[in-house]
């Protein structure tokens, strides 16, 4: 199995946590498309690229496996929002960098790679908020209230769908570039290199790590 298609089957599994525009990008595989290609000059700041891979070591961490960065994951978030999003897309999360380096000033004065650890999180915990506060708005404006009856209907007519908040886009990227690398795969869940017999229900055991697509 190739590493795209591990990014589908995962992209399946996780159905309802991926927003809209993810799970379409992941199960058309990015195929080449005009958006796509007109959008295929993007490329991340060195000092932004180094911020993303912090970012996704914050959400999955080095512990008794290793973390985002030994599996590579800022760089493949760049390579997923290059080859399989559109630029209005792109340019969001770019402009939720730039607020994640504006709430660091603010908050103490430094770049967010110069803060704390306990101010990394804490400004992290705002760009979350933020971002459900985002998805929120954007829920709303695809409902009308009907003037007759007062009920809420949905929005008809082709609208463009608004892009993904910053730092929930962040989020499913970095998990879906950490199980589906190497690293992911073989250590942090449970890995079989050759599988035996399909056994529909298997008995699991306190503290036993998930199974690997």
């Amino acid at each position: 199995m190739n590493r795209r298609d591990a990014i589908q089957r995962v992209a399946f599994l996780m159905g309802g946590a991926l927003s809209a525009p993810t799970m379409i990008a992941m199960l058309e595989g990015c195929k080449s498309n005009p958006a796509s290609e007109a959008a295929s000059s993007f490329a991340l700041s060195t000092d932004y690229k180094t911020l993303v891979a912090e970012i996704a070591e914050i959400i999955i961490p080095k512990t008794s496996t290793p973390g985002a960065k030994e599996a590579g994951v800022g760089p493949f978030v760049e390579m997923m929002l290059k080859d399989c999003y559109s630029a209005a897309q792109q340019e969001h999360f770019v402009k939720g960098l730039d607020a994640v380096e504006e709430e660091s000033k603010k908050a103490s004065g430094k770049k967010f790679l110069e803060s704390t650890p306990e101010q990394q999180v804490a400004i992290l915990k705002k760009c979350e908020a933020a971002a459900n506060d985002e998805a929120k708005k954007n829920e709303s404006a695809k409902k009308m209230v009907d003037s007759e009856t007062g009920l809420t209907k949905e929005a008809k007519g082709k609208t463009e769908a608004p892009p993904v908040p910053f730092f929930k886009l962040m989020k499913e990227l970095t998990l879906m570039g950490y199980f589906t690398s190497e690293i992911g795969c073989k250590q942090a869940l449970a890995y079989v290199e050759v599988p035996g017999k399909y056994e529909g229900c298997v008995k699991m055991t306190p503290g036993q790590k998930a199974w690997a697509l």
